[in-house]
């Protein structure tokens, strides 16, 4: 028995402190963002599994702060057919969501040059004015431009259906004065469904996100009262043809998993749960 403990304490010591050794602690993503990947307690092993606890918390490089929520407990299935399993808890992403939008990286501004130029919407005061004549007559043949923002951290949920969510945008739209400053014209309130499309690509995670129709609330008009629903087309077609894609281009960029050094991985898998995410995959070691 003291044989088998030696032999033990040595390859932990030898193999296994040095291969956790070489995992990231901390990732740092973009000017905004990192992630931290610590350990919350020391893995335990079985005859079968070595598991561990990470942290999987999204943190601001500007200002380190705890989340006003709580991870959820996972209750992780017991499935073999792949030598790694990383449940990834719905957590994670709305910390990142929480952090993204407090830092104001979620907003964008959109301007003509933004559209295609085959479209027959245009932001001009010119082509709104056709819709709100009360426009065109304030502001006559002028650009403008819309703020667009999500105006509080969206929450996403995770469920055997996929992920979805439900962002609350605002867009404020400013005319461009010929001295090139915004006159504030209107905001309005944009609610919508999303869903989440999330993969995985070597050793990160990418995603795809896709709106269901918006439904637009005036919620402030410098220009006088008038009917949303004329501008119900019009945003419908802006916001999924120019917000949309910057958007996903960003999430195909990915965000890193947490692998120790010389670790490749094939054979990927990814399957939702209720509040997680259920990554496996297999491995070569390097």
């Amino acid at each position: 028995m003291g044989n088998i403990c030696q032999v033990v304490a040595k390859s932990v010591s030898s193999k296994l402190e040095p291969f956790f050794q070489t995992m990231p602690v901390t990732a740092k993503i973009d000017k905004v963002a990192g992630i931290d990947y610590s350990l919350l307690a020391p893995p335990i092993a079985t005859t079968e599994t070595l598991d561990g606890q990470l942290k999987g918390e999204f943190f601001s490089l500007a200002h380190r702060s705890p989340p006003p929520f709580a991870p959820p407990a996972l209750a992780l299935p017991m499935d073999h057919d792949h030598m790694v399993y990383l449940g990834i808890s719905d957590y994670f992403f709305n910390t990142a969501g929480l952090v993204y939008q407090q830092a104001g990286a979620l907003n964008l501004t959109l301007k003509d040059d933004m559209i295609p130029k085959k479209s027959k919407f245009h932001l001009t005061t010119k082509y709104f004015g056709t819709l709100i004549p009360k426009l065109a007559k304030m502001f006559p043949n002028m650009s403008m431009q819309f703020l667009i923002r999500v105006s509080s951290p969206p929450h996403l949920t995770v469920s055997p259906a996929g992920l979805a969510c439900t962002p609350t945008l605002e867009a404020q739209a400013f005319a461009v004065l010929p001295n090139s400053s915004l006159a504030p014209l209107f905001l309005l309130g944009m609610s919508t469904n999303a869903s989440v499309e999330v993969g995985a690509v070597s050793d990160r995670l990418v995603g795809e996100l896709s709106l269901d129709k918006l439904l637009l609330e005036l919620k402030h008009s410098d220009i006088g009262p008038f009917s949303v629903e004329l501008l119900q087309a019009v945003m419908n077609y802006i916001v999924p043809t120019t917000v949309l894609p910057k958007v996903n281009e960003r999430l195909q960029k990915g965000y890193p998993l947490p692998l120790p050094a010389d670790v490749q991985l094939f054979n990927l898998v990814l399957q939702s749960y209720q509040n997680f995410l259920l990554f496996g995959a297999d491995v070569l070691y390097h």
